[in-house]
C-alpha cells in the first residue's frame, strides 16, 4: 500500500541510508558538546506518536497521525490513529497506509554524520546560542544523515543547498542542537519545471524527564513553477510527542 500521495512530495528530501564517515576535522567545541549524548535516532529505543500534514496550494490535503512502537512483532510496529485526506485524494483515502515502507520514521537522521559530511563554519555564538553554517563537502550528493539524504533530486545541483545548524547553550539539557535547516539558495530546473523554493526545518529538544535529545518537529516547504506560469505550493509538517523509552 502507498501513502497519501500529498505526503508523499517529502520524498524530494531523497531518503536513503548511507555509511557514518569519521570526522575530518575537529569541530566547534560547542557544537562537539551539543551532539554528546544526542539520542537523535531514535528507532529503537522510543516509542512515539507522528502527526504528519500535508497541504497542497494552501489548502489541507492530508493529516494522519500514527503511534510507532519498534518493541512490538514484525507488522504490528506502527498503528494508524487517525487517516483524514481531502480534496481529490478524498476517495483514495481507503488505498492508503501511513505506516507503509519508506514513511517519515526515518526523518530522524543522524546529525553527527550531517556535520561530518559537511564544511562546517561558525556564522555567530553568544550566551544563549551558536550557529553554523553547513555546506556540503560533495556538492553533487547534498547533506547526508544517515537516514536521511537532502539534495535537489536527481538533476539538480545540491551545491545551491545550504544549512544551517542553531545550538541553544542555556536551559535543560543544553547545550543541545535545537534547529537544523536547509534552503534553496536560488532556483533549480528549466523552463518546464523549475523548484524556485525549498525550505526544510527540523527542530530537536532535551526529553524532560531523562535528559535524551530528541526529534520534536519537521516541516517542508517548496514551490514548483511549471511552463513559467503556474506555481504550485506544498507544505509538510510533522511532529513528534508522547515519548517513551523502550530499554
Amino acid at each position: 500500500m502507498h501513502k497519501p500521495n500529498a505526503a508523499g512530495l517529502i520524498l524530494l528530501a531523497g531518503l536513503s541510508i548511507l555509511a557514518t564517515p569519521a570526522f575530518a576535522a575537529p569541530l566547534p567545541t560547542t557544537l562537539a558538546k551539543a551532539l554528546e549524548g544526542a539520542e537523535l535516532d531514535t528507532r529503537e529505543g522510543w516509542a512515539f506518536r507522528q502527526t504528519v500534514k500535508a497541504e497542497v496550494m494552501g489548502k489541507r490535503a492530508v493529516t494522519a497521525v500514527t503511534r510507532w512502537d519498534l518493541s512490538r512483532p514484525e507488522g504490528q510496529q506502527c498503528t494508524v490513529v487517525s487517516l483524514d485526506v481531502k480534496g481529490d485524494d478524498k476517495d483514495r483515502a481507503k488505498d492508503e497506509d501511513p505506516c507503509s515502507e519508506g514513511h517519515e520514521r526515518e526523518t530522524y537522521g543522524d546529525l553527527v554524520a550531517l556535520v561530518n559530511d559537511a564544511i562546517v563554519e561558525t556564522v555567530s555564538e553568544n550566551d544563549a546560542n551558536a550557529e553554523y553554517r553547513l555546506t556540503p563537502k560533495d556538492a553533487t550528493r547534498g547533506f547526508s544523515m544517515v537516514g536521511l539524504h537532502v539534495d535537489i533530486g536527481n538533476d539538480g545541483d545540491s551545491k545551491n543547498l545550504t544549512g544551517l545548524l542553531k545550538v541553544a547553550k542555556t536551559g535543560t539539557g543544553a547545550p543541545y542542537v535545537q534547529t537544523v535547516s536547509f534552503r534553496l539558495k536560488e532556483p533549480e530546473g528549466n523552463l518546464i519545471a523549475k523548484l524556485s523554493k525549498l525550505d526544510i526545518v527540523y527542530t530537536y529538544a532535551p526529553d524532560a524527564a531523562t535528559g535524551a535529545k530528541l526529534m520534536r518537529g519537521m516541516e517542508l516547504q517548496m514551490e514548483l513553477t511549471m511552463l513559467t506560469a503556474f506555481d504550485i505550493t506544498t507544505r509538510v509538517s510533522a511532529s513528534f510527542d508522547e515519548y517513551r523509552r523502550l530499554r
